[in-house]
């Protein structure tokens, strides 16, 4: 572990500046934009930290956030995919309370995470935009172990998640993120708090998990809601039943029992609607198809 003096100056140095040192580039790949901001680290941190320990950090990089979480004395496992930034970071944090896991968060299997952390965990990270969709998927899946996030992303994704009905925004991950948590904007961050800047601004959120919801329920919300969105632009009674374990033959009774007029558009149906859907599918029994299962598109 290098010496404290030197944490302390590579902390607050310039990501630009330790790059160049380490004689590491971004990676465009990876989605590599350094948060600089040592105010907007603070207000991250302070929001994880409320929400309670221990922490599972996504894209440490060049541990902007993850020095204040080691600070908090709480268990901290910080997930990096960049091979050259999460051999530094191991050395960085040897001995302290941070684990450093080379791999895809997207990839690690649910057992894994269920092992390191079996009373649960608070996710704090920084998602690369490209991904940032399947990773909140990933998330959904993974509710009962993760059950509490503070996520920057994209302002644009941001807006969305936290989109009403009758928006343009309002869609797939709204409706997840409406029916299954309590969802929050906190704040935004500008580009220009970024080493590199990227072209568009991010906003911080807070996301939590209703307890209690099942498998089952989940699934039946994912397809009622892939079925809904399937052709936005058309009428529900004309949305596919691709998605439906029934098919087609489905869909109008269960629009009549959520009490949902097929005449409406995805986007105008708010998200109790969505849950009424769910379970008015759950109602149903199926067993020769069961409800589909893994990850769902945005």
């Amino acid at each position: 572990m290098p010496p404290r003096d030197s944490q302390d100056k590579r902390s607050t140095e310039h990501p630009g500046k330790l790059l160049a040192a380490l004689g590491f580039s971004p990676l465009k790949g990876l989605g590599q934009n350094f948060l600089h901001d040592g105010n907007v680290s603070r207000k991250i941190v302070a929001e994880a930290v409320s929400l309670g320990p221990p922490y599972l950090e996504i894209g440490p990089g060049l541990a902007g956030l993850t020095d204040l979480l080691a600070e908090t004395g709480s268990p901290v496992t910080a997930i990096e995919l960049d091979r050259g930034l999460a051999g530094w970071l191991r050395d960085r944090f040897a001995g302290s309370n941070v684990e450093i896991v080379e791999s895809d968060f997207l990839e690690i299997h649910e057992d894994e995470f269920r092992r390191r952390f079996p009373a649960g965990a608070t996710v704090v990270g920084n998602l690369p935009y490209s991904v940032s969709s399947p990773m909140l998927i990933r998330l959904i899946e993974l509710r009962e172990t993760f059950p509490r996030a503070v996520l920057m992303l994209q302002k644009e994704m941001v807006d969305r998640l936290c989109s009403p009905p009758g928006c343009k925004a309002y869609g797939i991950l709204s409706v997840y993120v409406a029916v299954l948590s309590e969802a929050r904007e906190l704040f935004v961050v500008r580009r220009g708090c970024f080493t590199p800047s990227p072209d568009v601004d991010s906003a911080v959120f807070s996301l939590r998990f209703a307890p209690g919801l099942s498998a089952r329920f989940v699934r039946a919300l994912q397809a009622v809601v892939r079925t809904a969105f399937a052709q936005r632009r058309k009428t529900l009674r004309n949305a596919p039943g691709n998605f439906l374990p029934g098919g087609s033959a489905d869909w109008p009774e269960l629009l009549s029992a959520a009490a949902i007029d097929p005449g409406a558009r995805a986007e105008t149906i708010p998200p109790e609607g969505y849950r009424r859907l769910a379970e008015a599918l759950l109602a149903r029994r199926h067993p020769e198809n069961p409800l589909p299962s893994g990850r769902t598109p945005e």
